[in-house]
């Protein structure tokens, strides 16, 4: 499963909001306007009960929020970029500056836990972080780094 296959320059934004919750609503509208998701509602719920679990900040500037919902067919990925960086309860209690939301069809456990594997390796093990923190970049530059650090693993 390569994370390229569904995250494109549409699938990369730039996150204006300074709460938790609103950084999830603004990637949750986003795949709504981008046709991957029909119920706003039940995912920005279905990612706040998961929240309310324990912060998906999973430190070094990053949170993967996540959750499954039983209408998906497929994994619904975005990346949220936030230069100045929101607090949201990371482990490490660095405030985050990118976002992987994941939405997984609910009866495809392997999917989800796949996902989230793919997406931590690249955060650990490629230098994807730090080309899209270092410098000023288009959704367009992101989506090139993705794919040359995703290939790297």
């Amino acid at each position: 499963m390569e994370l390229s296959e569904h995250i494109d320059e549409n699938s990369i934004l730039n996150v204006t909001s300074d709460t938790k919750e609103g950084v999830l609503k603004e990637l949750v509208d986003t795949l709504v306007k981008n046709g991957k998701i029909n119920n706003p509602e039940v995912a920005l719920s279905a990612l706040l009960e998961r929240e309310a679990l324990g912060s998906t900040g999973v430190g070094e500037q990053v949170a993967i929020p996540h959750a499954k919902m039983k209408e998906l067919d497929d994994v619904a990925i975005l990346v949220g970029i936030c230069k100045e960086g929101i607090e949201f309860g990371s482990s490490d209690g660095a405030p985050v500056r990118i976002f992987f939301l994941l939405l997984a069809p609910e009866k495809q456990m392997n999917l989800h836990l796949k996902t989230l594997a793919r997406i931590s390796r690249l955060i650990k093990l490629t230098d994807f972080k730090n080309k899209v923190l270092e410098g000023e970049m288009t959704t367009s530059d992101i989506s090139k780094v993705l794919k040359e650090e995703e290939a790297r693993l």
